[in-house]
């Protein structure tokens, strides 16, 4: 066994021992040397009891750290050859430890000590002389039995003193948590309750034993979704500040609170708890009851707040931002407000916004949104910069409401207005209309009349009075439209309404579309005109059938809704609240874009080409649904069809009374009659062409006629020939007087004298009152068959 210094000991026990091997120098070299025969059993038993006896006091758990490194210090010289010459001494760290009897000697030998990659302390083995020897030496199996022993301690002492350090850390962090002033308490993945400090027993009143190990009762069932939601966040790594939650003490009163709550992480990043700290406002005075004033103050505003930091994070969320968006507070704190409110702000947008707040100027726009269940809102958001001491820019608050009714009020009013207005255009072009078509349709009579019954122009003159008559088919939509058409209104059933046109319909949607319906359930009684109803449902449904291309669909529904006042405000459709019967049709075609649906109702305006339509179908429903006091809905995109939905108020008893309206019936009002007079009809009109018509007509039946062209000359010549008058034929719409002054002048002047109304259209300024006073009515166009027999009648009765 040779000589070797200090200097060369690490290469000898097989390298650094901080090099993270796990096998042991000793046990190599033992190994080694039982195969090659060397090995002393009885020297090498002794070396592996000293060895097994330092694993024996390393693994002690009775006892401290120290202890069992000054047992290890105190075994080693026993696995020596000369234990009584050799003396052991360990630093760990800034301590020190010997054997007994410890000598310190130039003739030594030491091993590094490291504990978790780092080097902690040294080992060192000291052999006394004698005083014959010069210099005493190390064999090779205590140089390996060093290594080892120093191996054993780094792993042992590094583990040992770190679980100490552990246990003191946690004691010393339960001992933060109880004598913390805050209210802490800890729940884990479940949501039950790990730990409860003392002064959240203070807060709440809850003792710790009864709340350990279930959910914290603090919360109100009814926010129980708050606390769900909170979990999930801080699962996810999330710390959120500043929740205002609605809390309760154990005596059922409410507490102010304002909660922070953080992640408890494993050293590989898995949540293991979640941290809950307490702000407890209850009983605060100055600053802090100004804050929760505050705080109170803006969740009472009926407009949502909104306030981020610079990065868009939303750092404030109040109750009007959770109504007008569906995102709780718990969900929104800490999310970017991009996410939380798309289509709020493109990148462009938001870039221009924060240039103007940067000047410390507000910005406000109007922008399309979406709620939380993926709505679409229009939002009004007004923003303001939030400046520090400094004048510098730390973030913005916004207050948002919501236009989307306003906007709906506003579409209404404007589709109401249009429609309005293009009724009165198309009533005033139907009224002229009809007034050239009278003259042109009795010249023609007079004409056919005058003709041999051999004449070649009698073919002629009939074409005329035919296309006359296609005219008046032509004017009846435009009537329809300014609600200004005769509807003999009629109590009935929707249901069956509906079943009695459904063979007709069938005949007339192609085969390559699916014609459905659902029309079972009890009577929708609807007052309205027979014939009207017919067309309506007859246009909806050929206008389905067009808007299919190829194979597809159409269901007609019948069946009754309830329309809200909220349900009002969200449509850009005119409709009151109230119980409606119901007429719904649904097809599966190509849809309408928005720009299509403003203008489906306008006369003559058609997507279809030239040849295929005239634009006059859904203008015509939309008139003849509104007169009869209902209401058109649409509801359509490009690619997923159109629903139709027409309302009509429902009647609860099929035996209401049902009366023309916006109109008077030929048999009109009787009244008693005096002696028999000439037959002498005056006519009142404004138009020469139409007096001069009608002049013809009548004297060729028999009749000596009066004219005049305005209420006020009629009055006058009313004094002058009442005796000698039979009847008044007076225009509605006239200059100077009109024809329903004059019916009520005359009716308390010339109470026996009948008067029949005419017109192109009937008027909306005359009401029931004087139209109740009329004896007959008069529809323009009008040939002399029907002027004739209105005369008769109104003479007669």
């Amino acid at each position: 066994m040779g000589t070797r210094g200090s200097d060369d000991l690490s290469a000898e026990s097989g390298g650094d021992p901080a090099d993270g091997r796990n096998s042991d120098p000793y046990l190599e070299w033992l190994e080694a040397e039982i195969q090659e025969g060397r090995a002393d059993l009885r020297e090498r038993l002794k070396e592996l009891e000293c060895l097994f006896s330092v694993d024996r006091a390393l693994r002690r758990a009775d006892c401290h750290w120290r202890a069992c490194l000054q047992s290890v210090v105190d075994i080693l010289p026993s696995g020596f050859r000369l234990p009584a010459r050799t003396s052991v001494l360990v630093q760990w760290g800034d301590a020190e430890f010997r054997s007994n009897g410890f000598h310190s000697s130039r003739f030594s030998r030491s091993r590094p000590i490291a504990a978790d990659g780092e080097l902690r302390g040294e080992i060192q083995v000291c052999l006394t002389p004698t005083p014959d020897e010069s210099e005493p030496s190390f064999a090779p199996e205590e140089v390996s039995l060093l290594s080892g022993v120093g191996d054993r301690l780094g792993e042992a002492l590094g583990r040992r003193q770190a679980e100490a350090e552990l246990r003191e850390s946690e004691e010393f962090v339960q001992s933060l948590v109880r004598s913390s002033p805050v209210p802490l308490f800890t729940i884990d993945a479940q949501g039950q309750v790990l730990s409860w400090n003392p002064a959240a027993e203070r807060t709440f009143g809850w003792p710790t034993d009864e709340v350990v190990g279930r959910s914290p009762p603090i919360w109100p069932e009814d926010r129980k979704e708050d606390l769900a939601e909170v979990l999930r966040r801080a699962l996810a790594g999330e710390s959120l500040s500043g929740l205002r939650l609605p809390c309760r003490r154990h005596d059922g009163s409410g507490v102010d609170i304002a909660l922070s709550v953080a992640p408890v992480q494993d050293r590989e990043g898995g949540v293991t708890a979640i941290l809950f700290a307490v702000q407890d406002f209850s009983g605060s005075t100055g600053a802090w009851k100004k804050n929760l004033f505050q705080a109170r103050l803006l969740d009472a505003v009926g407009q949502a707040i909104i306030a981020t930091d610079l990065d868009g994070t939303v750092i404030y969320w109040n109750r009007a931002a959770q109504e007008l968006y569906g995102w709780r507070s718990t969900e929104a704190l800490g999310r970017d407000i991009m996410t939380l409110t798309p289509g709020l702000q493109s990148g462009a947008q938001a870039e221009e916004v924060m240039v103007t707040l940067r000047q410390g100027e507000s910005w406000t726009g109007e922008f399309s949104a979406r709620h939380k269940d993926g709505s679409p809102l229009q939002v009004l958001v007004s923003n303001a910069p939030v400046m520090d001491e400094h004048g510098d820019l730390v973030g913005i608050i916004g207050v948002s409401s919501d236009v989307s009714i306003l906007k709906n009020l506003e579409a209404q009013v404007r589709q109401s207005q249009k429609m309005g207005a293009l009724g009165r255009l198309a009533g005033g072009i139907a009224h002229d209309f009809n007034n050239i078509l009278t003259v042109i349709q009795g010249h023609t009579e007079i004409l056919l009349d005058d003709l041999s019954e051999d004449s070649r122009l009698r073919g002629d003159i009939q074409e005329v009075l035919d296309a006359t008559q296609r005219a008046t088919h032509l004017t009846r939509p435009l009537l329809a439209l300014s609600r200004q058409q005769v509807l003999d209104l009629r109590i009935q059933d929707l249901r069956e309404s509906t079943r009695r046109i459904r063979p007709m319909l069938r005949r007339l949607v192609p085969s390559r579309i699916v014609l459905s319906f659902e029309l079972a359930g009890d009577p929708e009684w609807i007052k309205a005109d027979v014939s009207q109803l017919g067309q309506v449902i007859l246009n909806l449904v050929v206008n389905a059938a067009d808007a299919i291309k190829g194979t597809g669909a159409i269901h007609v529904t019948v069946d009754r809704r309830q329309v809200s006042q909220e349900q009002v405000e969200a449509t850009p459709w005119e409709v009151t609240p109230g119980t409606y019967s119901r007429l719904v049709i649904t097809d599966s075609g190509m849809g309408m874009s928005p720009e299509t649906v403003e203008r489906i109702f306008e006369p003559f305006f058609t997507t279809k080409p030239p040849d295929e339509g005239t634009g006059l179908g859904l203008s015509t429903v939309f008139g003849i649904v509104r007169q009869s006091g209902g209401y058109t809905l649409v509801d359509t995109a490009p690619g997923r069809g159109t629903t139709f939905e027409v309302l009509w108020r429902r009647v609860e008893s099929p035996e209401e009374d049902s009366a023309p309206v916006e109109g008077l019936g030929v048999e009109g009002h009787e009244r008693p009659r005096g002696s028999q007079r000439d037959r002498v009809v005056l006519i009142v009109d404004d138009s020469p062409q139409i007096l001069r018509v009608a002049t013809r007509m009548l004297e060729q039946a028999g009749y000596r006629v009066l004219t005049a062209d305005n209420g006020e000359e009629a009055f006058r010549m009313v004094g002058t020939h009442h005796p000698e008058l039979a009847l008044v034929i007076s225009d509605v719409v006239m200059p100077i007087m009109g024809g329903g002054d004059l019916l009520q002048r005359l009716d308390s002047t010339f109470s026996d004298l009948p008067i029949v109304l005419m017109s192109g259209h009937t008027s909306r300024e005359v009401g029931e009152d004087l139209r109740a006073l009329a004896s007959g009515f008069l529809a323009k166009p009008f040939g002399r068959q029907s002027l004739i027999q209105v005369v008769r009648k109104a003479i007669s009765a």
